[in-house]
């Protein structure tokens, strides 16, 4: 049972509550801006800034944390976190004059420890979370940041009721100390290898960072299908960004407008993630990879032509019960595949597939609502094609290694530093 592991469970508590501040800081970071500007363009500027935080760090923070305990760079990253977030509030108390200035800073910094925090956290769980666990955990991870953000964005407007954005703002430095101390505490069951950057100079930092990379390249060059699985990982959180960005014309033309109704869509779509949990045991498999990605595309289709608001249910409940085997079962396999000294490497490939793909993608998916909503879900569908024809290549030639035997071929030695 994974709740009686105690790293997986303690590790599901922190990211769930480090997710809660996440959700709440990138809202009350648009609404601050929104007060001090009247812009309603904000939200987007917060989101811009912190995508281009998210891709400046994710080339350099694989080889780093591979380098160091990935404990002790989540727990640093939560107070950095912390320290960025204050340094907002501090600005906001004080009237600092460019505020503007400030807050995108912030949100870029943000972005950037969020990131390696992420990083950290795929390399921690993939060394010390049981091979035999690593599904259960996994999907569980799913749930725990959405549930978070969810959860953040609900404490946001509590607090909105009786107070302001920057008071919102303090509840997200407590959460992030939390999580920091949470994990702080957390005695590793076993000890990690250290990769090449840990002993590099200032002056050979850049050049070793270049060749940590060219060696996990090497070591795959001939498992190409690795990449098109890490490039797999874009479409299901497209898809689910998707599903999200169209729910409200789709509640708009055939809900009656009804704001419940796009909670509630929102949340059959999360009952699908989480129901999709007790079965992960079963349905978890390489051999269903195209299956769930499939599955997804015909469900975006299906949309397109159904007006019956019960079929919306069981189409967003079904979404999201493929939607979450099909992370799950990327995640695990890229987590056991990578070489103790590639884990972080692989969780920054992830990473940043999944954030080009959005960037690239999403402005597709934007064109399209401007001709009709029907236009707009086969053109998701449309999206999820070549992911698909991918997940068939995956389940054909991909041929995952044992959980505790995926070896590095050379494993860079440590090399002597000048005094």
């Amino acid at each position: 049972m994974i709740w009686r592991d105690t790293t997986a469970r303690t590790m599901i508590g922190s990211m769930l509550v480090s997710s809660i501040g996440m959700g709440l800081y990138t809202l009350a970071l648009g609404q601050t801006l929104f007060q001090h500007t009247g812009d309603a363009q904000a939200f987007a500027m917060i989101f811009a800034l912190q995508g281009l935080g998210a891709v400046a760090v994710l080339p350099f923070s694989g080889p780093l944390v591979d380098a160091f305990d990935s404990k002790a760079v989540y727990v640093l990253c939560s107070l950095l976190r912390a320290v960025t977030v204050s340094v907002i509030v501090l600005a906001l108390f004080t009237g600092h004059g460019g505020m503007v200035t400030v807050v995108g800073t912030a949100a870029v910094f943000l972005a950037v420890f969020d990131n390696v925090q992420r990083t950290a956290f795929f390399k921690f769980t993939a060394h010390h979370i049981a091979g035999d666990r690593a599904v259960a955990f996994n999907s569980l991870i799913g749930i725990a940041i959405q549930a978070g953000s969810l959860i953040g964005m609900a404490v946001l407007g509590l607090v909105l009721m009786i107070g302001t954005a920057t008071q919102a703002l303090l509840v997200d430095v407590a959460v992030s100390l939390v999580a920091a101390l949470v994990v702080s505490r957390l005695r590793a069951p076993r000890q990690e290898s250290a990769g090449r950057l840990r002993n590099s100079t200032l002056r050979s930092a850049l050049p070793d960072l270049l060749r940590d990379w060219a060696g996990l390249f090497s070591r795959h060059r001939h498992e190409v299908v690795v990449f098109g699985m890490v490039l797999m990982c874009a479409g299901d959180f497209v898809y689910s960004y998707s599903l999200s960005t169209l729910v409200v014309p789709l509640v708009d033309a055939w809900h009656g407008g009804q704001p419940w109704a796009v909670s509630a869509l929102e949340g059959t779509l999360g009952a699908g993630m989480i129901v999709a949990t007790f079965f992960t045991r079963h349905t978890v498999r390489l051999v269903l990879l195209p299956v769930w990605v499939s599955l997804q595309a015909v469900i975006a289709a299906g949309l397109a032509f159904t007006t019956a608001p019960t079929l919306h249910y069981v189409g967003f409940f079904l979404a999201g019960f493929a939607n979450l085997n099909g992370i799950t079962l990327l995640l695990t396999l890229l987590q056991q595949h990578a070489g103790p000294l590639d884990k972080a490497k692989m969780a920054s490939l992830r990473l940043l597939a999944i954030g080009l793909g959005t960037a690239a993608l999403m402005p597709v998916l934007g064109l399209a609502t401007r001709q009709s909503l029907a236009a707009a879900f086969l053109t998701v569908a449309a999206l999820l094609v070549p992911f698909a024809a991918c997940g068939v290549w995956a389940a054909l030639r991909f041929r995952p290694r044992a959980a505790d035997g995926a070896k590095n071929e050379a494993e860079p030695r440590p090399e002597p530093v000048p005094a």
